[in-house]
């Protein structure tokens, strides 16, 4: 049983790097084809449908991987018993710097506003609940408006750094909004 498992995980890790070289390539996730996916990673197309019912499918779980691994951040970041914000989005980038290549290809798809909508939400409702070194409104609706303000702008030029349109490196990225975020104190 124990062998077994480790097969469908080093399986499902093929298929997932398989995924992600092809939408690096192609990117759209519509140009993917099962036969294309299970010969890039070396199996059977049926080997693919034993663990996945279409590229989508692959999509979401990957997706979903890398929303849990940055929630997963965060939860290391408050355990710390440390919620600045100068804190978060150091180790933010930290996380982002040290899976950079994954994300590049991720976000330089077609199918990454999913993603980046899931992240923006998620880093939402963490600031809403959580913050409280930002001059925020106390009124819930205003406070609201702000958050998804900054977490849209500061996601949004992550984004751009990924695709690749913005010059400075991911660490000047990240201190150059830091550095915003001070001002706005």
């Amino acid at each position: 049983m124990k062998k077994e498992y480790r097969s469908v995980i080093r399986t499902k890790k093929r298929i997932k790097q398989a995924f992600l070289e092809l939408l690096d390539e192609k990117k759209e996730i519509g140009l993917i084809s099962i036969a294309d996916l299970a010969e890039r990673a070396d199996i059977a197309k049926s080997t693919f449908y034993n663990h996945y019912e279409d590229i989508y499918s692959v999509a979401e779980e990957f997706e979903n991987e890398l929303i849990q691994n940055l929630s997963d951040v965060l939860e290391k970041i408050e355990a710390e018993q440390t919620i600045q914000y100068e804190v978060y989005l150091r180790k933010i980038v930290d996380f982002l710097k040290s899976n950079e290549e994954i994300y590049r290809k991720a976000i330089g798809s077609s199918a990454a506003r999913f993603f980046i909508e899931k992240l923006k939400s998620i880093l939402s409702k963490k600031m809403f609940y959580e913050n409280e070194t930002l001059p925020f409104s106390l009124n819930t609706a205003e406070r609201y408006v702000q958050i998804r303000f900054l977490t849209n702008a500061c996601v949004d030029t992550m984004v751009d750094y990924f695709k690749g349109t913005l010059d400075p490196s991911l660490e000047e990225v990240g201190e150059i909004i830091l550095n915003l975020l001070q001002r706005l104190q």
